[in-house]
């Protein structure tokens, strides 16, 4: 599971602008359908981040300025970001959401799903 939590809004701010590619859960502790995605998410990170992409988790409940700022409406929800800008989400528990998300990574297209 090679994914770390950002701990505040210094930390996210530095992490999306760092100039990598990087894939965030935004998730909640109570959240079944979180729990349920959680392992597709690390399952995930496992593969990816052989090529260069970072994996981190926001946990909803403890930074609500960075959940407003990101102006993630649900959980869970995924973002990537590159050089500061979103360039792709998707959001609940359908894990082929998730999937596609990073397959358009690949092709380097821009999605939200």
């Amino acid at each position: 599971m090679p994914f770390n939590p950002i701990d505040d809004a210094q930390d996210f701010t530095r992490i999306i602008n760092s100039g990598k590619t990087v894939l965030i859960d935004f998730h909640a502790d109570w959240s079944g359908l979180c729990r349920s995605t959680s392992q597709q998410f690390s399952e995930l990170s496992d593969t990816f981040v052989r090529i260069g992409v970072d994996f981190y988790r926001v946990n909803v409940d403890e930074l609500e300025d960075v959940v407003m700022e990101a102006d993630v409406r649900v959980v869970p929800t995924y973002m990537v970001f590159k050089d500061g800008k979103k360039v792709g989400h998707a959001t609940g528990a359908d894990g082929l959401s998730l999937h596609k998300l990073m397959g358009s990574y690949m092709t380097g297209c821009e999605v939200v799903a």
